[in-house]
């Protein structure tokens, strides 16, 4: 009996975990920058919310979960691509690097809209580790010449 309720509480944590990622990356500063780990969680998650809810809430076994499974994942992601549709940064120049931290660059970013035009943006980029990255948009005429070095680098 003690084994469902440690698969349950690891089924949370881990919903938990990857839910506060995609909500961390659509709230915050913080941006997933591999699209594959990006849909990787959010199926994570909604895979999850399903057997949460599907195998402990509604106590569904056997075939029947795993029908109702397949397609409460499959519609849960269905309804999700729509709404985290997401158009792509790209960046143009590397304008400036951090003299103190190598993974710390300001950068001048676009984005295609299609039939809309550009949009452009200049960013101070913080790797933070693989995938993870920390933008904020700033100004350029306040970067602080102490601690950026001029790099213009055309990654086009």
């Amino acid at each position: 009996m003690k084994t469902p309720r440690i698969i349950l509480i690891l089924t949370l944590i881990l919903w938990i975990l990857s839910t506060g990622i995609i909500i961390l990356d659509k709230t915050t500063p913080l941006v997933i920058t591999s699209i594959k780990i990006y849909y990787s969680l959010l199926i994570t998650s909604f895979a999850l919310l399903a057997i949460i809810i599907l195998r402990f809430w509604l106590k569904i076994k056997g075939e029947t979960l795993v029908m109702s499974f397949s397609m409460s994942v499959a519609l849960l992601f269905a309804i999700a691509y729509v709404f985290t549709w997401r158009l792509e940064w790209k960046t143009e120049t590397i304008l400036y690097k951090n003299l103190h931290l190598r993974n710390r660059t300001i950068e001048f970013q676009k984005m295609d809209l299609g039939a809309f035009g550009t949009k452009s943006r200049t960013i101070d980029r913080t790797k933070i580790f693989p995938y993870f990255e920390w933008n904020k948009e700033i100004r350029v005429n306040e970067i602080d010449p102490l601690t950026w070095k001029k790099a213009d680098i055309d990654q086009t």
